[in-house]
C-alpha cells in the first residue's frame, strides 16, 4: 500500500521503480535540479541511489545538460566512477539508478574529521586522479569536480559522481559554458573565456586536495572579483598548520592560472608528494559508521 502522505508523482515514481526491481527506502538529499533517494535492488539485495530529476520546469539544465548527462553516464565503466545501472523515463521525470556510496561523500568526511591527514588524503586523491584519467580517455570533461561529488564506498574507495554538467569534449574542441560550483571552478571559466581540454577538471581536483588537507577553501567565493584576481595572480595561501612542502608545492602547481601550465595527471601521480602512493582499490568490509 502506498504511503498516504505521498503525492501522486511520488507514488508513480515508486511504482516505476518497483516494476524495475527497486524498492525505495528513504531520502538522501536534494540538489539544484534533482533529489536523491536510497533504494534496494530486490533481486540483488544491494543498495542503490536513485536520482529523481523533474523535467517539467523546462529549465536550461533540463533542455541542455540533462541529455548530455544521460549520453555520458550510459557507458561509464570504471572502479572510481559512480556506475549508473538504469536510466528510466516517465512523465516529467527521469530516474537514474546508480551505485550507492555507503560511506557518504568526501565533504561529510572532512567535516566529521575537521580535515584529513596527508596519509589519509593520498590514496583518496590518487583514486580521484585515476577517475579523471579514465574520463579523459573517454573524451569526457566533468566540470563539477568537488568534495560533495566525490563519494566513498563501504571500503572508502572514491566514486566520482554527479555528471550533470559533463559533456564529451573532443581534442581541440572548445567550450564557453559557465558551469560548476564557483568555489571550485577554474579561472578561465570564471573569466568567461572559452576553454578546451581537461585542465578545468585538474584545477577542481587541486581545490579538492586543498580542502581535504586543510579543511578550508583556498579562495573566498563571496567576492568573485577578488577571488579571480587572486587566482590569476597565482596566489595560494595555506593556513598555519602542519603541511608538508611537497603537498603545498603540488597544490600550487595544480592551481596555475594558465591552463596549459597545470600539471598533467601523470605528473601529478609522479610528484614528490604522490609518487609513493600506489593506485589500488581497497577491499574488505570497512565502514566509517
Amino acid at each position: 500500500m502506498e504511503k498516504a502522505t505521498e503525492s501522486v508523482s511520488q507514488i508513480q515514481v515508486r511504482r516505476v521503480l518497483r516494476d524495475n526491481n527497486i524498492d525505495l527506502q528513504g531520502y538522501i538529499g536534494k540538489g539544484a535540479y534533482s533529489k536523491v533517494q536510497v533504494g534496494v535492488n530486490v533481486k540483488m539485495g544491494s543498495k542503490v541511489a536513485v536520482k529523481v530529476i523533474d523535467t517539467s520546469s523546462g529549465s536550461e539544465y533540463v533542455r541542455r545538460f540533462l541529455p548530455r548527462e544521460i549520453e555520458v553516464v550510459r557507458n561509464l565503466n570504471h572502479a572510481n566512477v559512480v556506475k549508473v545501472f538504469q536510466v528510466l523515463s516517465m512523465d516529467n521525470k527521469v530516474l537514474l539508478v546508480e551505485e550507492y556510496g555507503d560511506n557518504g561523500d568526501l565533504l561529510k568526511r572532512i567535516k566529521d574529521k575537521t580535515r584529513l591527514t596527508e596519509k589519509e588524503s593520498k590514496p583518496l586523491f590518487r583514486q580521484l586522479i585515476e577517475s579523471l584519467v579514465y574520463l579523459q580517455s573517454q573524451s569526457i570533461v566533468h566540470r563539477d569536480v568537488k568534495c560533495e561529488n566525490v563519494f566513498l564506498d563501504a571500503n572508502d574507495n572514491v566514486k566520482l559522481g554527479d555528471f550533470g554538467f559533463a559533456r564529451f569534449l573532443r581534442q581541440n574542441e572548445i567550450s564557453s559554458t559557465f558551469c560548476g560550483s564557483r568555489a571550485y571552478v577554474a579561472p578561465e571559466i570564471l573569466s568567461g573565456v572559452s576553454y578546451t581540454g581537461f585542465t578545468v577538471d585538474t584545477w577542481s581536483a587541486g581545490i579538492v586536495l586543498y580542502v581535504m588537507t586543510t579543511g578550508v577553501m583556498p579562495y573566498d567565493d563571496r567576492n568573485p572579483k577578488k577571488m579571480l584576481e587572486r587566482m590569476l595572480s597565482h596566489r595560494v595561501r595555506f593556513p598555519r598548520m602542519e603541511l608538508s612542502t611537497e603537498l603545498k608545492t603540488l597544490v600550487f602547481e595544480i592551481l596555475h592560472p594558465t591552463s596549459t601550465s597545470r600539471l598533467s595527471y601523470s605528473l601529478i601521480c609522479s610528484s614528490p608528494w604522490l609518487h609513493d602512493t600506489k593506485y589500488e582499490m581497497k577491499s574488505g568490509t570497512k565502514s566509517s559508521s
